[in-house]
């Protein structure tokens, strides 16, 4: 009998592939991701599958196929006009200020739609989503995504709240301990149809991979960049390999900071902290009273959001539009009007947040927990 219910089961059957070695097919790897993500997968096998998969090596076919079952039971937003994501992957140890985070504000500010896809920190003390509720903003937008969107062209969506089908791995990951398919596939499954992406990677191998999974999936105007020094975002301090998709194209080349009027960091001007700590060196970026690395790091992040929008033809015309946006105030402006669209729902609302927090954990039900579910997403 046992024999019979496992041959009927797409998720045990690519677990023993996966250990395997042997390939697995988009067709068998979209089916066995819908089935992990079932309410009625028992958590054994998802832990099983979970670790082949990370000891294995995650394929782009995998990823690619991760993103299409995740996005097939994503909550829609309802937003058709253009928009673009800036995350990263994490993981690359740097304990830097949430750089991808203010980049998506700034160019926002300049005058990209930005629909920034987050999570509470993974791998660091603060990620997107710690950082923008320490400024105020409401992390649970839900139904307000598109207002947002065509009002401050900014708009975060939380994971947890647009992932529901994810929120019950998540303490199988937490037990897990280490990065698994969903860290790849994350940066990937934004439920927003984006007309342009930079993702950021913290190694070679997942900046290949993901590369290779945006083809297999036909995003456009998308770079996948791996930062000078290992780190997932545009650095000042050297250049970046960028792998471009584009039009069922893959491109490489190379950015060089060396050619714009930057000032170099190290690691130690990038480096935050817990969320507090970062809320106050992003007020300092927002308003370009920080330090001129820091700033200059945030701004060249912000260029390449602004001309994968399409606001710019090259990356100094759009680091000239982000200095600008900086400079004459906008990008704090636009955190401001933020918080006080958040403050105005706030009280008639209860975020999610709340929610979760509220939730009983008991081995009959649903977790919906608050930890990272997706990727650390700076």
């Amino acid at each position: 009998m046992a024999a019979t219910l496992l041959a009927g089961r797409a998720l045990p059957t690519v677990t023993r592939d996966a250990v395997a070695g042997r390939t697995v097919s988009a067709e068998a790897a979209r089916a066995a991701v819908a089935e992990l993500l079932d309410e009625a997968t028992d958590e054994v096998d998802a832990a099983a599958f979970l670790t082949a998969v990370a000891v294995g090596g995650a394929t782009p076919v995998l990823v690619a196929s991760a993103v299409e079952a995740v996005l097939a039971v994503a909550r829609p937003v309802a937003w058709t006009g253009p928009a673009v994501d800036v995350v990263g992957t994490g993981g690359d140890g740097s304990g830097s200020v949430n750089i991808s985070t203010l980049a998506g504000l700034v160019a926002a500010s300049a005058g990209a739609t930005v629909a920034k896809a987050g999570n509470r920190a993974a791998t660091s003390q603060c990620g997107s989503a710690d950082l923008l509720e320490a400024l105020g903003i409401d992390l649970d937008a839900g139904e307000r995504i598109p207002e947002l969107l065509a009002e401050h062209r900014f708009a975060f969506l939380f994971a947890p709240a647009l992932h529901p089908a994810l929120r019950r791995l998540a303490p199988v990951r937490r037990r897990l301990g280490f990065r698994t398919l969903f860290n790849l596939s994350g940066p990937l499954a934004n439920p927003v149809p984006l007309t342009g992406r930079l993702i950021g990677t913290a190694t070679l191998q997942d900046q290949e991979v993901l590369a290779q999974a945006a083809l297999l999936l036909g995003h456009r105007r998308t770079w996948v960049i791996q930062g000078f020094d290992g780190m997932d975002e545009l650095t000042t301090s050297g250049p970046a390999r960028v792998l471009q998709v584009d039009g069922g194209t893959l491109t490489a080349f190379t950015i060089d900071p060396a050619g714009l009027p930057l000032r170099p960091a190290g690691r130690a001007e990038l480096a935050g902290g817990d969320a507090a700590r970062n809320a106050v060196l992003s007020r300092q970026v927002l308003g370009g009273t920080a330090p001129g690395p820091l700033l200059d790091t945030v701004l060249l992040n912000a260029a390449a959001v602004l001309h994968l929008a399409g606001r710019a033809d090259d990356m100094a015309s759009a680091l000239t539009l982000a200095r600008n946006a900086v400079e004459q105030g906008a990008s704090a402006a636009l955190a401001d009007r933020l918080a006080r669209a958040s403050d105005t729902d706030r009280p008639a609302r209860t975020t999610i947040t709340d929610r979760l927090a509220r939730t009983p954990i008991h081995p009959t039900a649903p977790i919906h927990p608050t930890a990272p579910t997706t990727s650390e997403n700076r």
